[in-house]
């Protein structure tokens, strides 16, 4: 994205801000090139008081990191300045490849998201395609993020990457405000239905039930730990690229909750790449 005034954003207002005179706004993310906005969505969103904005040329064919994250980020900043916005009510919505990337757009930016509608297509957390975020912004999704998840089961690979998804959120201790069954999707490659809209968005801004789980947080930490001391161990009985290997894994999965550890790692197994000499080959006699 070269020039953001020359960027064009679909966008649809409410009747009515909500309750407090303030708006929330829904960031749909469409896989297809053109943004477009199914108009059985409207009583939900006027009954709510969301702005609906979808960007365009931002579908599955476009780059993630050169259009797709900042057109996204163009959109909450349009409507925070143009709209008195409710900072708690920043919701992103997609499907397909969409949905995979609201999912990450709320794990990167939970400071500025608040939830995520995962609808056909969901990411690993931990894993390449969703490396898990810094403690700090870990700690927000765990405690103010809402995210919900909806793919019919016969709606496979879809189906399949939602529930290695859900698996992982339980792993990293990040609670999952919903999961919807198939009543809420619609056969094949499901999209954002107004039922669908309307149970989450009542989900979302629910009161919270439960508070953070720090027996399951204190787990995480030990098992990353643990990860490290057996990359050390594999190192140490000379399986030296299996363990640069699993170090990225680990980066994947850990390392931005393990900075320093994984750095003092890192030196240890890669010292050239810190501008440190590494081990001298040693001649045979």
């Amino acid at each position: 994205m070269q020039d953001p005034s020359a960027e064009k954003l679909l966008v649809r207002l409410p009747a009515k801000p909500g309750p407090d005179g303030r708006y929330g706004v829904l960031i749909f993310m469409d896989p297809r090139p053109k943004a477009r906005m199914d108009p059985q969505l409207n009583n939900v969103l006027d009954g709510s008081g969301l702005i609906w904005i979808s960007p365009d040329n931002a579908g599955d064919d476009a780059n993630e990191l050169e259009r797709r994250i900042p057109l996204a980020l163009l959109a909450y900043e349009y409507a925070r300045r143009t709209y008195d916005l409710d900072p708690d009510r920043v919701y992103l919505a997609g499907s397909a490849g969409g949905s995979r990337l609201a999912q990450r757009l709320l794990f990167t930016y939970p400071d500025v998201f608040t939830g995520a509608i995962v609808n056909s297509g969901a990411a690993e957390l931990g894993t390449r395609g969703l490396p898990v975020p810094a403690a700090p912004l870990l700690e927000r999704l765990r405690t103010h993020s809402r995210i919900a998840f909806a793919t019919a089961k016969h709606d496979q690979p879809a189906f399949s990457e939602q529930q290695r998804a859900l698996k992982s959120m339980r792993a990293y201790c990040v609670p999952v405000a919903r999961t919807f069954d198939n009543g809420h999707t619609v056969a094949g490659h499901a999209s954002l239905t107004p039922v669908l809209l309307f149970d989450a968005l009542k989900t979302f801004e629910a009161p919270r039930t439960t508070g953070p789980d720090e027996a399951c947080a204190q787990t995480l930490r030990q098992h990353a730990l643990a990860e490290l001391a057996r990359i050390r161990q594999m190192d140490a009985g000379g399986d030296h690229a299996a363990a640069l290997n699993a170090l990225v894994d680990f980066d994947h999965a850990y390392g931005r909750l393990l900075p320093d550890e994984e750095i003092a790692l890192a030196r240890q197994l890669k010292p050239e790449f810190f501008g440190s000499p590494g081990p001298v080959p040693q001649t045979a006699p």
